[in-house]
């Protein structure tokens, strides 16, 4: 498969998941799941440090991001400052992440 063809696929799915709602929930739902370790409903920073080092290490990265890194992280995530970060707080995040990298593909893909 050309790296176009992945990017169109890419592009497909990112309409997908941000156009039909109930996609989008259910992926929120399961990356909601894979982070919150410990079943409690919320995301402490502990957990979104080891998944962002998890998904580090499969991206075969050398370095993970360091404190700062994820303190500025962490506080975009946690909208109201809670120190915790809900599956609504979640949400409007990967939104706001699926749109923007929907956009750099159709940019890649001279859909703009």
């Amino acid at each position: 498969m050309s790296q176009n063809e992945e990017l169109e696929q890419t592009y497909e799915a990112l309409c997908v998941i941000l156009e039909d709602d109930e996609t989008f929930d259910h992926v929120c739902k399961e990356v909601f799941k894979t982070i919150d370790d410990d079943g409690n409903g919320h995301l402490e920073w502990a957990e979104i440090k080891a998944f962002i080092e998890k998904i580090c290490k499969e991206m075969g990265m050398k370095n993970n991001p360091d404190d700062k890194t994820m303190n500025e992280v962490f506080a975009e995530l946690d909208e109201d400052g809670s120190d915790d970060v809900s599956a609504d707080e979640l949400k409007a995040f990967l939104r706001k992440l699926f749109t923007s990298q929907k956009e750099e593909v159709a940019k890649a893909l001279n859909k703009t």
